[in-house]
């Protein structure tokens, strides 16, 4: 259980900063340096982010960029 936790908190440690920092474009090594965590530790994680959508990425392995999708937010005058 501590490792799906663990897990777990750094998916919400990268949401959070790339909603803070919402057009980054980040490699795994420059997110690493950012968050002050290991490649190793990042790469599920972002990976299971794209999984979900929150996160895009161009590229593969260590040159692969990801940054995060912003939500479409709907207006009301797009309801009228």
């Amino acid at each position: 259980m501590g490792l799906e936790r663990n897990q777990l908190m750094l998916q919400m440690e990268c949401t959070l900063f790339f909603e803070s920092n919402p057009y980054a474009y980040q490699t795994i090594e420059g997110l690493s340096v950012r968050l002050g965590r290991s490649a190793d530790q990042l790469d599920q994680v972002l990976n299971r982010l794209v999984e979900m959508s929150i996160l895009s990425r161009v590229g593969d392995g260590a040159r692969a960029i990801y940054y995060f999708n912003i939500p479409y937010h709907v207006t009301e005058a797009e309801w009228s």
